[in-house]
């Protein structure tokens, strides 16, 4: 079984360097379109951290004397 998946395995990776030694490099291909969302144009300015307070469980306080 071992051999087996050994196999397998070389075959997978000798398959995926061939097919990617004819393809050639990825870099040169270009993608087309717009894009989906929106751009918010956010500055530093616009973005503020949030302030998070304690929320206390009263119903663990009162079963708990």
């Amino acid at each position: 079984m071992f051999r087996f998946l050994f196999w397998l395995i070389l075959i997978y990776l000798v398959y995926r360097l061939v097919k990617n030694w004819f393809a050639g490099p990825t870099e040169n291909r270009r993608v087309g379109g717009q894009p989906q969302k929106p751009s918010l144009d956010l500055s530093q300015a616009d973005i503020e951290d949030a302030r998070f307070r304690e929320i206390r469980d009263e119903s663990r306080t009162k079963s708990n004397p």
